[in-house]
């Protein structure tokens, strides 16, 4: 019983702490660092995927049949990779946006973004 009681004690002042607008501003600049962050190296990400992809598939292509299955394994998985780091790079923002509504402002997932 005395588990639960602190417990709850705990719950209860994490809701208080969690509600007071500080932490809300500090959650949403945190967001936008991270939107920024993602937005800057997602797309390097994909053309080094996509160089590296080619480069497997054709080195793979010199060598033995086995070597050629595995190295076009690789290179899939590479572009498949870089198709989901510019999905992500896209939607960013918008599915940042639905979680917290507060964000949906025109400058949101800018590095000059001060939402106070």
């Amino acid at each position: 019983m005395r588990k639960l009681t602190i417990l709850f004690v705990i719950s209860a002042m994490s809701l208080v702490f969690a509600q007071t607008t500080e932490v809300t501003q500090r959650l949403i600049v945190g967001l936008n660092n991270i939107c920024v962050q993602l937005t800057q190296i997602l797309p390097i990400i994909a053309i080094v995927l996509f160089v590296l992809a080619a480069v497997v598939y054709g080195i793979g292509h010199v060598f033995g049949a086995e070597m050629k299955s595995k190295a076009t394994g690789w290179a899939t998985s590479m572009v498949v990779g870089a198709v989901i780091s510019l999905l992500i790079f896209l939607l960013a923002r918008p599915i940042l946006g639905v979680f917290v509504p507060e964000i949906s402002t025109s400058d949101f997932c800018t590095e000059r973004f001060y939402p106070y």
